[in-house]
């Protein structure tokens, strides 16, 4: 107990982290389901505009990038060294889908409670933090890790997470056209072999960018996100399920992890 108080704040965080994902998994897998989207349920809060929402608890990421940059390089206009650049377009490009690029296209998306926009806030800043110093504070990457066979392994499984994760989005995103109301089951992709591919995709995502990272933070992030993800996956899979019945279950899909899951 005395060492883990000892740790420097960075370090507590991930591994508090890493404990608070073993929990949530646990939580989720057997008591709880977040009532958002299908899920949706009273008694949650006043609930706000899904575009709104999806804003204001992805972007503390950006706003924590941003922090760390100022704070660090000021208004100088240098970079960080090459690796962390790019682990920073990999971190912040996928945020910047998610807050800004992701909410506004969003059809007849139902609202959210607080509650839970509030919680994902407060995961956001605490996962933007130990992300953004690591990148742009602790870590100096050098150059010879752009070649090491880690970093482009994990660049090649980010980005076809990042492809699995997008390309599922906009599955789902089209398929209701305009005026349509209702759910419909999702086809191609990912789709072929899970229920959420867009869980899918981003469990790879930031299992691809621990991986290139080799980071303690990104160790944290990619547990945290299967912790979370992995059972709202299943969630989904058992009301596809419940909804479809024997046509969906005729297509042989996992919930969230192909063969497995």
């Amino acid at each position: 107990m005395e060492s883990f108080l000892n740790m420097p704040l960075h370090t507590t965080l991930c591994w508090t982290m890493i404990v608070t994902g073993a929990f949530t998994l646990f939580g989720l897998s057997k008591y709880v389901t977040a009532p958002y989207g299908r899920h949706s349920k009273a008694g949650w809060g006043i609930l706000l505009d899904p575009k709104l929402s999806w804003f204001l608890m992805e972007s503390p990421n950006l706003v924590m990038i941003l922090f760390f940059y100022l704070k660090n390089y000021g208004m100088s206009g240098q970079l960080p060294p090459a690796t962390n650049c790019i682990l920073l377009v990999f971190y912040g490009g996928h945020y910047i889908n998610r807050s800004l690029i992701f909410p506004m296209r969003i059809r007849n998306g139902k609202k959210m409670p607080i509650t839970v926009m509030l919680a994902a806030a407060f995961y956001c800043s605490w996962n933007g933090y130990i992300q953004s110093k690591t990148l742009l504070e602790l870590e100096q990457y050098g150059d010879e890790v752009l070649s090491s066979t880690r970093f482009i392994l994990g660049s090649v499984v980010f980005i076809s997470g990042f492809a699995i994760n997008y390309h599922s989005d906009e599955v789902l995103r089209n398929l209701r056209k305009p005026g349509e109301t209702g759910y419909k089951i999702p086809y191609g992709g990912a789709f072929k072999y899970v229920s959420c591919g867009n869980f899918f995709g981003e469990i790879v995502e930031w299992i691809g960018f621990a991986i290139a990272s080799g980071s303690l933070s990104g160790a944290a992030f990619a547990f945290y996100t299967f912790a979370n993800t992995a059972p709202r996956g299943a969630s989904h899979h058992a009301w596809y399920l419940e909804k479809f019945k024997g046509e969906y279950e005729d297509l042989g899909r996992s919930a969230v992890i192909p063969f497995i899951w």
